[in-house]
């Protein structure tokens, strides 16, 4: 922590001394102008409404402040977002919220917090990577979202708000440089095409060499004739088109379509520990063939496959909106195609052990319809029907060269390759409504409810292809299952002033049940819930110079879905009961005209208060009660810090210099709270600094993050009792750093 706080101490200290000769404007420094925090409008309950009188804990970003903080992704957003922790894992976006969330291994694993892009829901967290992308803002909603969001928000939600048509004819370019070779460029044109149609265009594509540098080895059994290789490379495009039709004063047609593609080294396992050595033959099997693990946590290892990653994203969307007098009418459509595909190395070494394959073909479609009530009056209301559907296939594919001999047959060249595939369907409808009522000037009711159904059914296709005996296979039609839930929501607010605002909240979360698709396991796993008690305070101070957000919770969370490796089979179990109880707060202020702090801290305590359950890795000590233990990635406390000062030029011209210092508690990945999966507390730091024109037409600015370099496990999970129950997972990115032009017409 310490090392982290004095390098972004000395980047900040250095960019200004570097600035003493720069002569500003006098002015600046004496005059009397007052600077204040703007009203932060935000449409995380389903219309505008004032961050500052929401009842709820959100944090909302703007695109000049996510670029002023360098966040390019959803992985940055959770650096810098108490109570929020993300990792990017085989091309998907692991979103814990409070300590709730998903970490599949698998392909077709659901999440537990929600993902929206323009309000539209996106089920497959590899959507997650193109939604970030020509972005307005992004709101960060933490609770649970039972009313108004509904299916797999226990969480809370990520939403994502991409820039519109403008008014006027406007366009912007960008190019980054950086280490890695790492390359990003950026344009956009928006813009009236007609009296009633307006477009916005938007592309992007960006290129860097590997994190992970591949050692080939001297026998190169697969022939990739390279010395070296990479993993964790990026080659990626993407695009969005937006078209505004206005046919009347109270007709808007919004229609958007967009692109993803990527083709690189993005996906990899990175070996974290020895774990528990669960298979001698396998050990001895690949000391024969020279493989030799490589250091814990090293992001340079032999390998002796080629990895990659080739995800194709793209969707529709078709959004109308129509004022019925003084009531809104919403309609939302949206076609949603997500091909995830990867190729890992297991081993970790040069022998020819043991490869992954992931792969999903998924498709979903969605309809919503809201009508809401006019807005300021003393009964506010909002009503809605929603429909979901999806189908996916799913490919988790392992190349096993030694099973044969494994189990004391001959050795074939074919075998084996174990087909932990299936597919999926699902179906989802709600009804819901929420409703806000001034019982006095000051005081509000809230009361709102969704009613929800949803069935799901698929296929178990599991196989060791070329083995001798079917025993291990398991093809299973998996029969319709289905669930429902009423997720009621109370809540009462309080005006203390025009400055304070007080909310209590108690509301129901629901995530269904569902199938583990690609595994032997055919049944299915049930729903979860969880109830949530919530007090907050929101506050705007000193003349709107210190704005203080704070809120105080307790979750009762029963029938947990955790997911676990038996064996070599990978499993979901509804994990007894929990409880998580915790304080937040969040801070912007002046602490004069041209400096600004921000500031986030967030106290956790999770645990399971029943969960009674065998270790698949560690079957002879039986039953172990989990009592106590703490929830998967729910670290106890973390805190970040930045210092933004701006120095007005006598030209007009600005130059901003920014630092940003977070730290996070020691995390476990697995819910038996063992030390192979585990990641003890760090520190993280970043800065950047920016200098504006006079016009404010264009912008330079140089950035560095993760200054210190710090080697931060974001998750790790133990492989399949075959291949020696090692622990691998992902790293979060080393230091990077580079230079970025922008520019406005």
């Amino acid at each position: 922590m310490n090392n982290s706080l004095r390098a972004i101490m000395l980047t900040c200290t250095s960019l200004t001394s570097m600035l003493g000769t720069v002569s500003y404007a006098e002015e600046a420094s004496t005059t009397n102008t007052q600077v204040g925090l703007e009203e932060i409008m935000i449409t995380a309950q389903r219309r505008a409404t004032s961050l500052q009188t929401t009842a709820a804990a959100i944090s909302a970003l703007s695109a000049t402040q996510m670029k002023a903080r360098s966040i390019d992704d959803v992985e940055d957003l959770g650096q810098f977002n108490p109570g929020m922790d993300v990792a990017i894992y085989q091309g998907e976006a692991q979103i814990y919220i409070r300590g709730i969330g998903y970490s599949g291994i698998i392909g077709g694993t659901d999440s537990s917090t929600a993902l929206h892009l323009d309000g539209v829901y996106l089920s497959r967290s590899s959507a997650a990577v193109p939604a970030f992308f020509d972005v307005d803002r992004v709101e960060v909603v933490r609770g649970p979202q039972g009313t108004l969001y509904g299916r797999n928000a226990t969480a809370g939600s990520v939403n994502i708000i991409s820039k519109k048509p403008t008014d006027e004819f406007s366009a912007e370019v960008s190019a980054l440089y950086g280490n890695y070779n790492r390359y990003k460029l950026f344009g956009a044109v928006s813009g009236p095409v007609s009296d009633t149609v307006k477009v916005r265009l938007a592309a992007q594509m960006e290129d860097h060499d590997g994190y992970t540098t591949l050692i080939r080895p001297n026998s190169d059994p697969l022939g990739l004739g390279d010395v070296m290789g990479e993993a964790e490379g990026k080659d990626d495009f993407m695009a969005r088109l937006t078209v505004q039709i206005d046919p009347s004063e109270d007709l808007t047609i919004t229609l958007t379509g967009d692109y993803y593609k990527a083709d690189d080294t993005g996906s990899v396992w990175i070996y974290q520990n020895r774990g528990y050595a669960t298979n001698p033959f396998f050990q001895q099997y690949m000391a024969d063939r020279g493989g030799v693990l490589p250091e814990e946590k090293s992001r340079i290892f032999v390998s002796d496959l080629e990895h990659f990653n080739k995800p194709e994203i793209w969707g529709l969307t078709g959004k109308i909106e129509w004022a019925l007098g003084d009531y809104a009418l919403t309609s939302l459509t949206a076609y949603k195609k997500t091909n995830p595909l990867n190729r890992n190395d297991l081993d970790s070494t040069g022998a020819f052990g043991v490869d992954q394959l992931r792969e999903e073909d998924h498709s979903q479609f969605s309809q919503e319809f809201q009508i809401s009530s006019p807005g300021g009056e003393k009964l506010e209301w909002i009503l809605g029907l929603y429909y979901f559907s999806e189908e996916n296939d799913v490919r988790n594919e392992y190349f096993l060269p030694f099973a044969d001999e494994q189990f004391g047959l001959p050795s074939d060249d074919e075998c084996c390759l174990l087909k932990l595939n299936g597919s999926s369907k699902t179906k989802a409808v709600a009804a819901f409504g929420e409703a806000t009522y001034d019982m006095t000037d000051t005081l509000e009711l809230v009361l709102g409810a969704r009613y929800s159904w949803e069935e799901r059914s698929g296929i178990n296709a599991v196989e060791l292809a070329s083995f001798p005996s079917d025993a291990l296979n398991n093809f299973a039609a998996l029969d319709d299952a289905s669930w429902t839930s009423f997720t009621p929501k109370f809540g009462l607010n309080y005006t203390v002033s025009d400055e304070v605002y007080l909310y209590t909240t108690v509301s129901k979360g629901f995530k269904s049940g569902g199938y583990n698709v690609g595994s032997y396991q055919n049944t299915p796993f049930d729903p979860e819930s969880i109830w949530s008690y919530e007090i907050g305070v929101k506050a705007d101070l000193f003349d709107d110079r210190l704005r203080l957000n704070s809120a105080l919770f307790y979750y009762d969370y029963s029938n947990l879905q955790i997911q676990d490796v038996e064996g070599n089979n990978t499993i979901v179990r509804n994990a007894a009961s929990a409880e998580i109880k915790g304080i937040e707060i969040e801070g912007t202020g002046f602490l004069s005209d041209n400096l600004q702090l921000d500031f986030g801290f967030a106290w956790l305590d999770s645990k399971f208060t029943e969960l009674n359950i065998i270790d698949p890795k560690r079957p002879t000590l039986g039953e172990l009660d989990l009592e106590g233990n703490a929830l998967p990635r729910a670290p106890k406390f973390k805190f970040n810090v930045g210092l933004q000062y701006t120095v007005p030029l006598e030209s007009g011209a600005s130059i901003m210099i920014r630092g940003d210092y977070a730290w996070q508690d020691e995390t476990f990945f697995s819910a038996f709270n063992v030390p192979e999966l585990y990641q003890d507390s760090y520190s993280w730091g970043k800065a950047r600094v920016t200098y504006t024109n006079p016009d404010d037409t264009w912008d330079i600015s140089a950035f560095v993050d993760n200054i210190s370099d710090e080697v931060v496990a974001k998750n790790a999970t133990f492989n399949g009792d075959i291949i020696d129950s090692t622990a691998s997972g992902n790293l979060a990115p080393p230091r990077t750093y580079g230079v970025e032009v922008s520019f406005r017409f």
